[in-house]
Parts: C-alpha cells; structure tokens; sequence
C-alpha cells in the first residue's frame, strides 16, 4: 500500500479511551510477565502517584487531524514534567525551570516502517517547547504545529534509547534541526560474588541507617534543597539536573513493586531502598531500585551523594542489599569520577551501556557541547 500523507497526521493529548489503548498495545513489550489487567492496574495505579499527579503526566498520540480522539491512531508515547535546574555561567543561583522526560515511544507492528514514529517525535518539540525557540514550522509537516496543550514550557527533554544513538538524534522539530543527543551512557558496575561478600556487620553499624520508601521521599528533599544551594560547577556555560524529589525517582521504586509472577522475586517486597551513613555535618546516603529483567538482576542507584571517604561503605552496604534481593550486580549511571575510580579499586568495572542511552533536547541558543548534563543518574 502507498505510505500515507503524514501531512494529515497531528500529535494529541491521548483521551482516556486512547491512554487504555496504547497501554494495551504497550503491554506485550513492556509488561514482564504480567497479565494485561496485571499491567493496567499498575499503570492506573502510577498514575494517581506523585510524580504524575497535577498534569504532570500526558499520553500523547499521533492521528489524523480530523479525527483526533479516534483509536486507530498510528503510535504514542507519554511524558513526565519534571522540577528543574538551571545553573549559568556567571550565575551565583541556578534557576528552577521545567525539564520533560519522554518514555514509551512505540508503534504497532502493522504500523512499522512507514514514517510515524519520526513524525511523533518531530511534533513532540512543539508540544514540549516554547515555540520561540523553535525553527519555522515546517509547511510540509501540515501547515501548523499542533495546539497548544498546557505544556509549551520546557528549557529541555530527555529520552532514554533502545535503538541506539542515531535514530533520535534524527528527530528535530524540523527536517534540517537536531533530535535527541546521546549524552554519557557509562555505567559502573560492582558484581555480587556468592559467598565472597560477607557484609552482615553493617547490620549492627551504628554508622549505617537503612531507608524505607518513605525514608527515601524525606532524604530526596533534603536532598533537593542542597542542590538548590550548592548547584556543581563544570566548565561548560550551562548545566541542567532534574530535581529528585516528588515522586520522581520513587517512581522506580513503586514501579518496581510489580513484580513479574512466577520469578524468584515474585513474592518479594523488598524493605531496603536506600542507606544513609550518619555521619554528622554532611548527607551521605544512596536510593535504588531493582531492575528485575533477567538476566542479570541488578541493584541499581537512582541517586548518591557520597565522599570518597564513605563510598566503600556506601557500596558495601548495596552489595548486600543486592544479595538479600537476589540481584546479581549494583550498576551506577554517570558515577563522579573520583567515585568511579574508587569503585574500581574495589573490583567494579566502568563500560558504555548499548540500551537506555541517556540523550538530550536542549532548548535554547547554546549549542550541546555547551551543556552540561549534571546528576545524570537512573
């Protein structure tokens, strides 16, 4: 059949009869093992969670411009308005601003291979972005963005690719402007070693504060609010950071709770998600979540704030965390260098990940190797 005029295509706020369609379609490669009602109640239970809440969540689809709440839309994908930072040169405070994280682009099968992906994400910018800072709209593309939905307010976005480093990077809000770049997906990784790893002393450390879910939400405030005081530095004219806190790294813990049936760890509720060295006049601590895909499971940190002082225990205190879990290995996103070569005195190893490749839209005059991608954690 000929490729279809995508002209005549728009992206949409999804109504709640398309959202239940896309996660239906979505549920054969993203549900782990669950069932289809299994994976639609931890979708709507998500939803009412903090990170979504108050608009911060949309599912997005691209369809025919007259015919915009219809269910054979051509693909979707949803975003999360998170709480930014934005640090200048020259600049004593960053200022808050709002970032977009971009997740679960996907397209039906029989819809493959004809241009819409491309097109979603095309038009994503001008949902996302104020259109100042925005090429001309492309004619060709329809004649006119779509409308303005509530958000047209982002200083940047981010996505998270399976499909390597070029595909995204092609997705401009015009034919000739740049998509999504790939900015450093370097993981460090310690492996749990059976029989090797005797850490059960750190239970009756008086140093070492295990962190509950809610523990968590406490120290990612806190957590917040150091990194509004003391933003880091690098020698690029910009930095950006998501903010932590509401719900935004929790998000990975509840998440998680939905375990796939029929595992190991399907009947495991995990009561460590997190640590905190009390150690007076500074926070030291470290949130994780599980990543249950096998193989092999692993312990993952979603945030760290540490010495090179306290980082052997802080990792100690993973390691065992992961064994107790039946993880298999604790990996880290973009550790700080210091940090990193600690990790590798300690037997961990730092390599390029091939899947979730942390990339970014930045919207504004700076080029992207004037920005800086700070606390570019999981």
């Amino acid at each position: 059949m000929p490729s279809e005029d995508l002209s005549l295509l728009s992206l949409f706020p999804a109504t709640r009869e398309q959202t239940l369609e896309s996660r239906k379609r979505t549920s054969v490669q993203w549900g782990r093992g669950l069932t289809l009602q299994q994976y639609l109640l931890r979708e709507d239970q998500l939803d009412v969670a903090e990170h979504a809440q108050d608009g911060k969540f949309t599912t997005w689809v691209l369809a025919l411009r007259n015919d915009p709440t219809t269910l054979d839309f051509r693909c979707s994908c949803e975003t999360y308005r998170r709480k930014s930072l934005i640090k200048r040169q020259g600049s004593d405070t960053p200022e808050e601003a709002f970032g977009y994280g971009i997740a679960s682009v996907f397209t039906p099968e029989k819809n493959r291979g004809k241009g819409y992906a491309r097109r979603m994400m095309n038009l994503l910018h001008w949902v996302v972005a104020p259109h100042s800072t925005l090429p001309p709209f492309p004619s060709s593309w329809g004649g006119a963005p779509p409308e303005r939905s509530g958000c047209n307010n982002a200083q940047f976005s981010v996505l998270y690719s399976d499909i390597g480093p070029t595909y995204y990077a092609s997705t401009g809000p015009s034919e000739d402007s740049e998509g999504w770049i790939v900015r450093g997906p370097y993981s460090t990784i310690s492996v749990v070693t059976e029989g090797a790893n005797n850490f059960k002393s750190l239970e009756s450390d008086a140093l070492v504060k295990w962190l509950t879910e809610k523990d968590c939400e406490d120290i990612l405030d806190h957590d917040a609010d150091l990194m509004r005081a003391s933003f880091p530095s690098d020698s690029k004219p910009v930095s950006f950071t998501f903010l932590p806190n509401e719900g935004v790294a929790l998000f990975l813990v509840r998440r998680t709770l939905f375990f796939s049936p029929g595992q190991p760890y399907a009947n495991m509720v995990p009561d460590k998600w997190g640590v905190q060295l009390l150690v007076e006049g500074q926070l030291h601590f470290a949130t994780w979540t599980f990543d249950v895909r096998p193989p092999p499971a692993t312990l993952i940190a979603t945030r760290i704030r540490s010495t090179k002082v306290t980082f052997p225990r802080i990792l100690s205190c993973m390691l065992l965390a992961a064994q107790e879990n039946n993880m298999r290995r604790v990996e880290f996103w973009s550790l700080p260098k210091e940090l990193e070569e600690i990790a590798k005195e300690l037997g961990g190893k730092t390599e390029e990940r091939d899947e979730h490749l942390n990339a970014f839209k930045w919207y504004g005059p700076e080029k992207n190797e004037d920005i800086y991608w700070a606390h570019n954690e999981k």
